[in-house]
């Protein structure tokens, strides 16, 4: 809560236990292969295209309604997440989009905000890493800049790690990989779009 008022972001390693970061890695592996993901778009609504030179990553949107009992249980943790992120900061936050991401090697995503120009309603951004047995060599780091600045900080995707930060201060991007990186990425929102 404190790093998360303070500079806007927190790194929580060890978010799950080995138990479900095995679970929920061979769901997505096992999507990944048959086919489920597509590829990412940029924007919202009407303005939503196709932009590999922007990221070339792939999505798996996930319906809260249809979950495996590995995601349920990990949606469970965010809604707790998002209970006292409201009591302590008083976000409003309402409720919880996510997709499975995966980065085959040498695919990025470019330096951005989660937050779209037209629309305010993600609210903090989180990224749960699903990646077993990942070294600084194969690269694949999340890249945050610090507010104002060109300063960042790296994290390694290390399976079991999420990362949280405000979806409209904190600029971000994906650095290309030497291996498939797989992560469970979602966004705290609030009820509606505000403009």
């Amino acid at each position: 809560m404190e790093r998360l008022a303070g500079p806007g972001w927190a790194v929580c390693p060890d978010f799950i236990k080995p138990a479900a970061l095995t679970s929920l890695a061979a769901e997505a592996r096992a999507l990944w292969e048959d086919g489920a993901f597509r590829h990412a778009r940029v924007g919202v609504g009407d303005q939503l295209q196709l932009r590999p030179e922007v990221r070339s990553d792939y999505v798996h949107w996930l319906n809260e309604y249809t979950l495996s009992p590995a995601l349920a249980d990990y949606y469970r943790r965010i809604e707790q997440l998002r209970l006292e992120l409201n009591q302590a900061l008083y976000l409003g936050l309402f409720n919880f989009e996510a997709h499975l991401t995966v980065y085959p090697p040498g695919s990025f995503y470019h330096r951005h905000l989660d937050q779209f120009r037209d629309t305010r309603h993600r609210i903090v951004s989180c990224v749960l890493y699903l990646n077993d047995d990942w070294q600084s060599g194969h690269g694949g780091q999340l890249r945050m800049y610090m507010p104002g600045s060109d300063d960042y900080k790296d994290v390694l995707p290390r399976g079991g790690t999420l990362v949280v930060f405000l979806s409209n201060l904190i600029e971000h991007e994906v650095l290309p990989a030497t291996r498939e990186r797989f992560s469970l990425t979602g966004w705290l929102r609030l009820r509606e779009s505000l403009p």
